[in-house]
Parts: structure tokens; C-alpha cells; sequence
């Protein structure tokens, strides 16, 4: 259990209980210098972007974990323009993978415009 604590120590934590009050859900996330953030949804096993700053249409087709890159599928949530999910193949395997990620980039597209994104994690 200490193994497991040490490795999600690297990733910030953020709970949230749900509506009813009878769950909690522990999410992890880390946020970068531009002010984006990135979340682990391990429930879900997905990846969610959030860049407040933009609320342009964005797509995101790869994102390097330690320098491999990996494709990926994204969709923005209608509600929430500025958070785009990120999904993969083989999930439980990328989500070790970022678990125990040092750095990630996530690869953006706002129309034709490309950008990137970058997440230390310690």
C-alpha cells in the first residue's frame, strides 16, 4: 500500500464528493506554467485537458509519455468548453504508464493552429 501511495504522490490530488454525499472520488492532476491542467480520471481511465484561456474548438490526436509518443482520440465536453477528454487504447496500461510519468505533452490543434503543452511531474 506504501508503494502505491508514493507513486500517485507525484500527481496533485483533488477530491470530490458526489451530489448525494455518499461518495468520494479522488482525482489527480497537475497544472503547468500556462495555467493548463491535466487530470488523471482514473474511473474513467482517461486523460482530461482544461485550458481556460481558450475556448476554441481543439482536437488532440498524440501526447508523449517520457518521450513515447501515443495516439489518442479527444472530444470537448458540450458543457464545458475548455475541457477536452483525452482516451486511449489500452488503458489500464497508459494509465500506469502516467502514473508513474515524469513529463507529458500533450500534442493540441486549435483549427490549424498546432500547440503544445507540457507537464512536469515530480
Amino acid at each position: 500500500m506504501a508503494m502505491g501511495h508514493l507513486v500517485y504522490a507525484k500527481w496533485d490530488e483533488e477530491r470530490d464528493v458526489t451530489t448525494n454525499g455518499k461518495e468520494e472520488f479522488i482525482y489527480y492532476y497537475k497544472t503547468n506554467e500556462q495555467g493548463h491542467k491535466l487530470v488523471l480520471d482514473k474511473y474513467i481511465k482517461r486523460l482530461i485537458f482544461i485550458q481556460k484561456d481558450r475556448l476554441l474548438k481543439r482536437t488532440i490526436n498524440q501526447i508523449k509519455i517520457d518521450g513515447v509518443d501515443l495516439e489518442v482520440m479527444s472530444d470537448t465536453f458540450s458543457h464545458y468548453p475548455e475541457q477536452t477528454a483525452i482516451t486511449f487504447e489500452n488503458k489500464d496500461e497508459v494509465l500506469k504508464k502516467l502514473f508513474l510519468a515524469k513529463k507529458v505533452e500533450v500534442y493540441v490543434r486549435y483549427g490549424r493552429e498546432p500547440g503544445v503543452s507540457i507537464f512536469q511531474i515530480k
